[in-house]
C-alpha cells in the first residue's frame, strides 16, 4: 500500500470543502467527555524512507515458512500458486472491486464470481455455490444454520474429527440460538463409528456434520453416513479439503446435501494463515437457503450473455428478518484466484497434484514405520496428512525446530487423548529429499 502523506494544506482543503473552519468543528458533536484532553502520546512523525526502514526491521522478527522444511498442514496448507494467479488478480478490476451492488455496473466481477462457482459445481458434482463466504470455519456454521432453517429442527450432531477451530466457530455461531449440539467423538481408528452415531440420531436431528479427510487426514464412509441420515430425515454435512475431490468420489457420489470448508488451496498463499475463502455447495433444492450470494448467467435485450445477483439473501438487500444470514462479505477476490487457479490447472493438473500430494505423504508414512519408537494410533486411509505418536512429542518438535524442520501439528493442544501425537502433512511442493532429511533427524533423536 502506497505511503500517503496527509498535510496540514490537505486538512484545511478537506475542511473548506465540507463548510468547516478547523478539525474541533468536525468533532463538534461528540460529547465532550469523550474527547482527547491531550494528545496521544505518539512519537514524533516519520519520513515515509523511515517508516519503510522502520516496517523491514518489524519483518525481519519473523522467519518465513521458505526457511523451513515444514510438514505443518491442519487446515492451512502450502501448494504451488502459479504466477499468472497473482499477477491477474492484482489487476485493479479485480483487486479493488467490492460487492457488486450495482450488478449491471460489474459484468467482469461477476462474470468472474460465475466462473468460480461453475468450477466448484464441477468439482463436487452438485447443483449451486454461492459467491463464496469468509473462511472454511464461517462456511460450516452457514450450513448447519442451513440444516436448521430447512428441516425446521433442534439438534445437530457434530464429530469432533472435524477442524477444532471449526467447532469453536460453530457453537459461537449457535449460542444465541436455542438448538443443540451433540458431539460425535472419534474411535479408536480416528473415524466415526456407526454404531455410536445410531444412539445418538433421532427425528429430532437437523443434521450431521463430519469431515472427510477429517481432522486426522482419515477419509470417511461418508456416503453410509449421508444414507443413514437421510433415513431420520435429517441432512449431511461434509466439510473437506476441496483438493481430494479430484482423486475422490465427489461429493454428489457420496449422497452429501451440503458441503464446505476452506478453498484456500485453490491458488492461496499461507500469508500468516490468510486470506483465504469459505466454499459451500448445495443441491438446487436448497438454493433458496443459502448464505451470501449467487451470480447467475442469463442474457439481455439483445441476446447476450449477461449476469446478474440471481440471489442475494443478505439483510442488507433489504430483506432485514427475512434474510437467511447475515454474513456481510465474502472473500470474492480469493475466490476468483481460485477460479484462475483451476484454469490453469485443468482436471488433469489438479489431479496430478493432488496425486503427489498423497503419494509424498504415504511416502513419508512408510519412511517413519522404520524408526524404532514412532507408532501409529490411526488406519492408513488417508488424503495428504496423517497423525504419529512419538513419546514426548511436544519436546521434539522443539528440538527439530531448532534444526529448522516443522514436524507439523502438535494434536495435544486440542485433544486430550492425543497428546503424544502429530499430525503431519506433505503437498506436491515438498521433495523426496526434504521428506528424507526429516527421517534422518528423527533418526538421531528418537531413541
Amino acid at each position: 500500500m502506497p505511503y500517503i502523506l496527509t498535510t496540514q494544506k490537505d486538512i484545511e482543503e478537506m475542511l473548506k470543502t465540507i463548510g468547516l473552519a478547523s478539525l474541533e468543528d468536525l468533532y463538534a458533536h461528540l460529547p465532550f467527555k469523550i474527547k482527547l484532553k491531550e494528545p496521544l502520546n505518539l512519537e514524533k512523525s516519520l519520513s515515509e524512507q523511515e517508516v519503510k526502514d522502520r516496517l523491514k526491521k518489524l519483518s525481519e522478527k519473523n522467519t518465513p515458512i521458505c526457511k523451513f522444511n515444514s510438514f505443518l498442514g491442519a487446515g492451512c496448507y502450502e501448494h504451488y500458486v502459479p504466477s499468472p494467479v497473482l499477477s491477474l488478480i492484482n489487476l485493479p478490476q479485480f483487486l479493488t472491486a467490492y460487492t457488486p451492488y450495482q450488478a449491471e455496473c460489474s459484468q467482469g466481477i461477476l462474470q468472474a464470481i460465475f466462473e468460480y462457482q461453475s468450477f466448484m459445481c464441477l468439482l463436487t458434482g452438485l447443483d449451486v455455490c454461492n459467491a463464496s463466504l469468509l473462511d472454511g470455519a464461517s462456511s460450516l456454521a452457514e450450513s448447519v444454520l442451513m440444516s436448521l432453517r430447512i428441516t425446521g429442527r433442534k439438534k445437530v450432531i457434530v464429530s469432533n474429527s472435524i477442524h477444532p477451530e471449526y467447532q469453536i466457530t460453530l457453537r459461537t455461531y449457535l449460542s444465541g440460538f436455542d438448538f443443540e449440539i451433540v458431539e460425535l467423538n472419534f474411535d479408536k481408528e480416528g473415524l466415526i463409528n456407526l454404531e455410536k452415531l445410531k444412539d445418538l440420531i433421532d427425528t429430532d436431528t437437523a443434521c450431521i456434520a463430519l469431515a472427510s479427510p477429517n481432522f486426522f487426514g482419515l477419509i470417511e464412509d461418508v456416503a453410509s453416513i449421508s444414507s443413514f441420515a437421510h433415513k431420520y430425515g435429517a441432512l449431511s454435512i461434509m466439510v473437506s479439503n476441496p483438493l481430494s475431490f479430484a482423486i475422490l468420489k465427489s461429493p454428489k457420489e457420496l449422497d452429501v446435501d451440503i458441503v464446505c470448508g476452506d478453498g484456500g488451496v485453490f491458488g492461496g498463499g499461507l500469508n500468516f494463515g490468510g486470506p483465504s475463502f469459505g466454499f459451500l455447495v448445495t443441491k438446487q433444492e436448497f438454493l433458496r437457503q443459502m448464505p451470501g450470494r449467487i451470480v447467475g448467467q442469463t442474457t439481455d435485450l439483445e441476446g447476450r450473455s449477461a449476469y446478474c445477483l440471481t440471489l442475494q439473501a443478505r439483510e442488507q438487500h433489504i430483506r432485514r428478518e427475512k434474510a437467511t444470514s447475515n454474513i456481510c462479505s465474502n472473500h470474492s477476490l480469493s475466490a476468483i484466484g481460485a477460479a484462475i487457479y483451476l484454469s490453469l490447472l485443468g482436471k488433469d493438473g489438479l489431479k496430478e497434484v493432488a496425486l503427489s500430494s498423497l503419494n509424498l505423504a504415504h511416502y513419508l508414512y512408510e519412511k517413519l514405520h522404520q524408526i524404532k519408537g514412532i507408532r501409529f494410533p490411526f488406519k492408513d486411509c488417508f488424503f495428504n496428512e496423517f497423525v504419529w505418536q512419538v513419546d514426548n512429542a511436544k519436546k521434539l518438535i522443539k528440538m527439530l525446530y531448532k534444526r529448522k524442520i516443522i514436524a507439523g501439528f502438535y494434536l495435544g493442544n486440542f485433544y486430550q487423548n492425543l497428546t503424544s501425537c502429530i499430525l503431519s502433512c506433505c503437498t506436491e511442493k515438498k521433495k523426496k529429499e526434504d521428506i528424507d532429511e526429516f527421517v534422518e533427524a528423527l533418526k538421531e533423536i528418537v531413541k
